[in-house]
């Protein structure tokens, strides 16, 4: 008798928190509404003015105050992935927007692209990089996402590559933590013979394959998604991939966070035919080329100093059209538009053979 009556007033305080929950649901559905509404008045103006529907660097300033308020018991990184989609939700509002990645579905440029646009967008898996590129500049996508610098394995020259040729703008930046995992439908690791892998995972897993996996034959994939496709067919084959991966091609996860170094991240630019405007707290990119001779990289590098730009990053990769001739890459602190850097810039113009700004956009770390 006791316990019915212990079970019926924890059902009915079940169904009075439930009723307070429901109360909260309207609540937040009638309060979401009104934040599309005011996003519908906010895209009036900016189609007045020409303003860009995607400012990641607003964004970022709501997402660091939303990471201020909150008190719990919800954690600061969900809370932010609700605010993302909400910010995709209501972009939706104002316009579909198109989204250019690497596929197929899982693959960390794709992931990267679901955190940088949310799910209420058009997003679009192409082939290559190649193809995102192209998207891009015929218009098909508004943005394209492509990784462009690990923290174990350094730069991703494909995508750097693509840059000499294309006339698209970097719009934005993101920072997204990588973890990989060894997916097979085998039993234990020494039943795996093949290990099917894109190149850059690899290398930032390295260690751990030659450790764990060391009579494994490794197979080269275009992308991480591809080689979790062809894991799947066979038992006694593997990948390296994302968890969503591994759920998408019904994987089990033979050994998870296989990545040789801690806190490993991936730098992804956003690119679009848009210039992306200043933010205050901005990064420009750079690409050039000098004459081979003594004091010329020197020489470029003094106009930065005397206007006490911060360069973040310097890098040369080869032309690939003549032996021996490199282009360099310079990341700094400032926006294209401000007087320190046009100065700068007019400067290293004169000293090079030819003088590229891929894009001035948020800084992502500021």
């Amino acid at each position: 008798m006791r316990m019915s009556k212990l079970k019926g007033m924890e059902m009915k305080s079940v169904k009075q928190i439930r009723e307070k929950i429901d109360k909260i649901d309207q609540k937040l559905v009638k309060l979401l509404n009104q934040r599309a509404a005011l996003a519908v008045d906010i895209a009036a103006v900016k189609q007045k003015t020409g303003s860009p529907i995607f400012l990641p660097a607003r964004e970022n300033e709501i997402l660091k105050r939303v990471e201020a308020l909150n008190k719990g018991p919800l954690p600061d990184e969900p809370l932010k992935n609700i605010f993302r989609e909400i910010f995709s939700a209501t972009r939706s509002v104002e316009r579909k927007i198109k989204v250019a990645s690497l596929g197929p579905a899982g693959t960390f440029s794709n992931l990267a692209a679901m955190r940088m646009f949310g799910s209420s967008c058009v997003h679009t898996l192409e082939p290559s990089f190649e193809a995102v590129f192209r998207d891009v500049e015929k218009g098909v996508a508004d943005f394209g996402v492509a990784p462009v610098e690990n923290a174990i394995e350094g730069e991703i020259g494909q995508t750097l590559d693509l840059f000499m040729d294309s006339d698209v703008n970097i719009y934005g930046e993101l920072y997204y933590r990588i973890n990989h995992n060894l997916l097979s439908k085998a039993k234990s690791m020494d039943k795996i013979k093949t290990l099917y892998t894109h190149y850059m995972p690899l290398g930032q897993c390295r260690r751990w394959v030659a450790q764990n996996l060391p009579g494994a034959r490794v197979i080269e994939t275009s992308s991480t998604s591809e080689a979790a496709k062809m894991a799947a067919k066979d038992a006694s084959s593997a990948a390296i991939g994302a968890l969503e991966a591994a759920k998408i091609y019904g994987l089990p996860v033979l050994a998870g966070n296989i990545e040789d170094k801690p806190g490993n991240q991936t730098r992804f630019f956003i690119i679009s035919k848009s210039k992306s405007p200043r933010s205050g707290k901005d990064k420009t990119s750079i690409m050039f080329s000098i004459s081979d001779a003594a004091g010329a990289l020197s020489k470029i590098l003094r106009p930065f100093a005397a206007k006490g730009l911060n360069l973040s990053k310097i890098q040369s990769r080869p032309t690939k059209k003549e032996n021996w001739q490199y282009v360099f890459f310079i990341d700094f602190d400032g926006h294209r538009d401000d007087p320190d850097v046009k100065w700068a810039l007019n400067k290293v113009k004169s000293q090079t053979i030819f003088l590229k700004t891929l894009g001035s956009y948020p800084n992502a770390r500021a």
